[in-house]
């Protein structure tokens, strides 16, 4: 066993949800009370019934807990149908495959994408941190082999050490996808080495007889020439952060708040990684690299004209405002980068939503379980007000279910951690969120304490906007649980990629932020 040092023992707090199987879904919910959640036929006679309005399928629940509950099951159990060895929709990948969607056609996404299956695997590792089973341990035991191979695979974007860590998709047998495409993409790496750091914390915490030399040796060795998976995404996260890339929508290429959140983050864990291992010469190298990225981030994000940040350092033609930014500080965001609870993200996140409510149709129309007040209604969310990317080909763009979501986990986050400080303020900054929040919608500048009045009846309208926007969510799913990539901003029927791997994970981290916050706000009431 390898003694690592205590800047490693921590595990991320990301949890998707406490069970995963078949059985736990007929134990919990037996065949007449499954019925009653997901059902076609005539919705139930009591107060609030989900009947849908935009398609012959109902989803009668009586509330929304009762629904989140069965769907983090479903939608985990559909995220590792997409994962290879096992997955059921993995026919013909390399163990540790995690596939964009089963879909094949209209459109292709049957790849695995580096960024992708980072974020995927990213959940399965939390899960394997609460539950410790071993099963899901061996699952990113055989994604880590497959990205070691596919580090060292020559792609259209270089070698090894020529770029091609920058590729951003691959064929699901691990063989570069040699088509045209956005290249490079420079996120890739450094949510993989986030992802394989936390899983060196996770098995350390819970199964630390399994932290051989050996291992992580495979992980991160200090020896560069040794090509270990961590250290070499951070060798490339350190010397190219500051070279333009394709964004994660794979359409700009420019210097991104994404990539360069993510990349951050990436450094400062490398940093403290490389410490724990006594690399203290990589140490050193990545704590200079993230301080200049750092200083880079907080000086060309911000749109201090406009009051939001803005997506891309130089792409006049957009607005600026992107769910990318949610994303960002959802995945690279720290405590003192951004993170959801920034007042400059709650604003931005406020004025995108705003776009958005106007922007599609469907979001004027009011489905049941909405909040009475007007003002904590949530809606479908795009991806950016100029999209025109419709599922299959160019049209017009969609709200879509990963964005949807990552603004209840915005939301849900920031609670908990007003809740953890015990009072938060409202700036000239984000008042634009906060009057959304207040009865009059005029928030009072100045400090919110926890024994005032108004600190529980802020966090509570909080909690209720954010459960808004997973009861679009919960609108949109079909009967089944079942989630594509969008929902059509007319008529609100699943659009592009059917169940998009993306689209489960976002929901299930929303979910689990949404417990969190949930007992931190209203404590044996849950």
């Amino acid at each position: 066993m390898v003694f690592l040092k205590p800047i490693l023992i921590p595990v991320a707090a990301l949890v998707y949800c406490s069970g995963f199987t078949s059985a736990y879904v007929a134990a919990k919910y037996p065949p007449d009370s499954r019925q009653l959640i997901f059902s076609n036929g005539d919705p139930l006679p009591y107060e609030n019934d989900a009947t849908t309005w935009h398609t012959t399928s109902a989803q009668p629940v009586k509330n929304l807990e009762d629904w989140i509950d069965l769907e983090q099951d479903l939608a985990f159990k559909y995220l590792l149908d997409n994962i290879a060895p096992n997955g059921i929709n993995t026919e013909g990948s390399s163990d540790g495959t995690v596939i964009a969607s089963p879909s094949k056609a209209y459109p292709n996404y049957f790849y695995q994408w580096v960024r992708d299956a980072a974020i995927t695997i990213q959940g399965v590792i939390d899960e394997y941190g609460k539950s410790g089973d071993l099963a899901l341990r061996d699952i990113v035991d055989s994604y880590a082999n497959l990205q070691g191979n596919i580090q060292g695979t020559f792609n259209p974007s270089g070698g090894f050490a020529t770029g091609g860590l920058g590729e951003p998709k691959f064929m699901v047998d691990g063989t570069p996808f040699t088509g045209s495409w956005a290249r490079p993409q420079r996120d890739g790496p450094a949510l993989r080495a986030l992802t394989l750091i936390n899983f060196i914390r996770a098995v350390n915490q819970t199964h630390p007889e399994l932290v051989t030399s050996q291992w992580i040796g495979k992980l991160y060795d200090p020896d560069l020439a040794a090509k270990s998976i961590i250290k070499s995404d951070l060798e490339y996260v350190s010397h190219y952060w500051n070279a333009i890339g394709f964004d994660l929508w794979e359409e700009i290429e420019d210097l991104h708040f994404f990539t360069a959140l993510v990349q951050h983050k990436a450094l400062v864990q490398g940093r403290d990684l490389a410490l724990s291992l006594d690399d203290y010469g990589a140490a050193s190298w990545y704590d200079s690299q993230q301080a200049a990225l750092k200083g880079f981030i907080e000086t060309e994000f911000w749109d201090g004209r406009n009051g939001h940040l803005k997506a891309y350092q130089h792409t006049p033609y957009r607005s600026g405002l992107d769910c990318s930014i949610m994303l960002g500080s959802i995945h690279g965001g720290q405590s003192d980068l951004y993170p959801p609870w920034s007042g400059k993200v709650l604003a931005s996140t406020q004025m995108f939503i705003n776009q958005m409510q106007m922007l599609h149709p469907i979001n004027k129309q009011r489905p049941p379980h909405y909040p009475e007040d007007e003002r904590l209604r949530g809606v479908g969310l795009g991806r950016y007000t100029e999209d025109i990317y419709d599922g299959v080909g160019t049209s017009e763009g969609n709200p879509w279910f990963l964005c949807t979501s990552s603004a209840s986990e915005i939301f849900y986050t920031a609670i908990a951690h007003f809740i953890d400080e015990g009072e938060f303020y409202i700036t000239h900054i984000n008042r634009l969120f906060f009057n959304r929040l207040h009865p009059t919608g005029r928030a009072k500048l100045g400090r919110v304490r926890s024994g005032d009045p108004d600190f529980r009846n802020y966090l509570q309208a909080m909690f209720t906007y954010a459960d808004s926007f997973l009861n679009v969510i919960r609108y949109h799913a079909k009967p089944d649980g079942r989630l594509s990539e969008q929902f059509d901003k007319y008529d609100g029927f699943q659009r592009g990629a059917h169940d998009l791997t993306w689209s489960y994970g976002s929901f299930l981290m929303a979910a689990d932020k949404r417990q969190t916050a949930r007992k931190k706000l209203f404590g044996s009431q849950y």
